[in-house]
């Protein structure tokens, strides 16, 4: 204590800085206290310290040790919750790493896989340059969910990792959809590999029907290859697709020729056989013999499944699951995949399972009851029934609807109940408006 009874700077109680305005009470006490007694001892001449004063001073002792402990209490229980949030920073942290290298483990799995994947596509390819199969087969290279699976970061990775397969690397992880192949027309019969030059059609007679000439193709009859391109240029569309498999092929004693073969099968798709429509929707997909639409190839896909053919159905789920040729629509990916799982294909029951956790379970009940009511040949929903215009899609629709007040829900382009009825409420009302 200074001679004038305060505290030195830094070493009384006001160092503290408690912060309670009872406490800086109770140290001003003591510090007028304190310099009474310290003046009091200090002069020989003054009166002994009263009692009143002594126990004053030592009501204020007390007072300020109470706080003093009390600070202390609260300053442990502060230091005991922060380092209790250190540690859960730390298992958290813990568990990131942990699950961080999970993914990368994850990731390298699917990395070594697609490499594989990759290598076998080659071999594969290899081996076509070498031999013809019968039927017209033409596979990509994976299943979508793999395609799914593969980031960007995934895709750099490889190509660090494999240089050499950057000119194909990009082209495959883009294609890699898994579609089911082309279709064998019905009745097609393997015959000489010779190629010679296109025959010269003959005009059917009313006896030259499909079976007929088929038989005869698969008798080797020397004038049945001209019959059955007169057949198919008279609009038989079963004798325009075997005529088509023939060409792709090389089969039958014709060159092999993927531009004729897709011709033929476009004119066998639009006269109305479902094999070729099928087949047609694969030409468009790969760009083989012609131009590349996967648009339209979705549409030939869709054609070929409300005829009933299930390679179809699951290969338009898979473009509805993916994107691809369509708007994104988990929806439609899911009935299609429904409809090929009722007619026993175990694979779209896989797909199936795999779109309906991305569901709701009302959405879900609606779709199965769509499945479970097709019929091959009905007429069907357009998949984007849904749109009102002047929007284009389904996405459009929405953002249209929520700018009138009828529709709240995310802008995705997915037709959900919710979306529906807001859709169902404005036309309601543009009904009554018009009326």
């Amino acid at each position: 204590m200074a001679d004038d009874g305060s505290w030195p700077s830094g070493a009384g109680p006001e160092s503290w800085e408690p912060g309670d305005a009872r406490t800086r009470v109770a140290i001003d006490q003591l510090r007028v206290a304190l310099g009474a007694a310290e003046r009091r001892l200090a002069d020989p001449a003054a009166e002994p310290l009263s009692v009143q004063t002594l126990t004053g001073l030592i009501q204020t002792l007390e007072a300020l040790a109470r706080r003093v402990a009390a600070y202390e209490a609260a300053a442990e229980a502060r230091a005991n919750d922060r380092a209790a949030a250190l540690e859960r920073i730390a298992e958290r942290l813990e568990v990131q790493a942990e699950a961080q290298a999970a993914r990368e483990a994850a990731m390298s799995a699917r990395l070594d896989l697609m490499l594989d994947q990759l290598g076998k596509a080659r071999a594969e390819a290899e081996a076509r340059k070498t031999r013809r199969d019968p039927a017209p087969i033409r596979m990509v290279l994976v299943g979508a969910s793999a395609a799914a699976a593969i980031s960007v970061v995934g895709a750099g990775a490889v190509l660090i990792a494999r240089p050499e397969l950057l000119p194909t690397a990009v082209p495959a992880v883009l294609e890699r959809l898994g579609l089911r192949p082309a279709l064998k027309p019905v009745g097609v019969t393997v015959g000489t590999k010779a190629a010679v030059s296109a025959p010269v059609p003959v005009a059917p007679t009313p006896q030259d029907t499909y079976a007929a000439v088929s038989g005869a193709l698969a008798r080797g009859d020397a004038n049945a290859l001209a019959r059955l391109t007169g057949l198919a240029e008279a609009g038989n569309a079963e004798a325009q697709l075997h005529l088509a498999s023939l060409y792709e092929t090389g089969e039958g004693g014709l060159p092999q020729d993927l531009g004729v073969a897709r011709l033929w099968t476009e004119r066998a798709a639009q006269g109305g056989d479902r094999i070729a429509m099928h087949n047609m929707a694969l030409f468009l997909m790969q760009g083989e013999g012609g131009e590349r639409d996967i648009s339209q190839a979705a549409v030939w896909f869709r054609k070929a499944a409300e005829q009933g053919i299930v390679d179809s159905q699951y290969n338009l789920g898979l473009l509805y699951e993916a994107g691809r040729g369509v708007e994104k629509n988990l929806s439609e990916a899911y009935r299609w995949f429904s409809i090929a799982a009722n007619a026993g294909d175990t694979a779209a029951r896989e797909k199936q399972l795999e779109v309906e956790r991305l569901l709701k379970a009302s959405e879900r009940s609606a779709l199965d009851k769509a499945a479970a009511s097709f019929q091959p040949g009905a007429p069907q929903a357009a998949p984007h029934a849904d749109v009102i215009g002047p929007a284009a899609t389904v996405a459009d629709t929405q953002a249209l609807l929520a700018r009138k007040g009828y529709y709240v829900g995310p802008i995705d382009g997915v037709p959900s109940p919710a979306f529906r009825s807001a859709a169902a409420a404005f036309l309601r009302d543009q009904d009554a408006a018009a009326q």
